[in-house]
């Protein structure tokens, strides 16, 4: 049995796996001392490779709490840029308009006062006489399954509902040690 370092824990876990499978005579009851010994050995290098993958995990997640916070502070700061900009645009266009200025011109842009088209805000929909209303018909019906109560079925009767199937699963954690 090869328990070199280079193996990875899929290949250490099968190997265990293959050697349980082989340690005990199940006629007999006997224990494959040989076998016993050869897990004994292997135990130790799948527990290196745990934690090794553990490791990794661990500087995956903190590689991502970073990337959120810097994109958290990207996002921060295009706000402050648009709000920067909108208030230079509302200045300069206030500005030009005080002035009765409606287009400047120089070698790297045109500035120009234009008007946009019309638009309507709705004040007060109470108000507005019917002829200005028009009536739109939206109709959806979505008939979904009910996870929750399909879940709540099963571990009441213990018996899975057809179409469905109810589990739990296991899930890593890794913690941090208290120093």
């Amino acid at each position: 049995m090869n328990t070199s370092k280079n193996l990875s824990l899929w290949k250490l876990t099968n190997e265990h796996q293959k050697l349980l499978s082989e340690l005990y005579d199940y006629e007999t009851g006997e224990v494959n001392e040989i076998v016993q010994a050869k897990l004994d050995l292997l135990e130790p290098d799948i527990n290196k490779k745990c934690i090794a993958v553990s490791g990794y995990i661990r500087k995956i997640e903190s590689e991502q709490r970073e990337l959120e916070s810097l994109l958290i502070e990207v996002e921060s700061r295009m706000k402050a840029y648009e709000k920067e900009r909108e208030k230079y645009r509302n200045y300069l266009q206030s500005n030009m308009e005080k002035q009765g200025i409606n287009k400047i011109e120089c070698p790297y842009f045109t500035v120009r006062i234009k008007k946009n088209p019309y638009f309507t805000d709705i004040i007060n929909e109470e108000l507005i006489p019917h002829e200005f209303m028009r009536e739109r018909e939206i109709v959806r019906v979505e008939v979904k399954p009910d996870k929750n109560a399909i879940k709540e079925e099963v571990l009441r009767t213990g018996e899975q509902v057809p179409g469905a199937y109810v589990s739990q699963k296991n899930k890593l954690e890794i913690t941090t040690s208290k120093i």
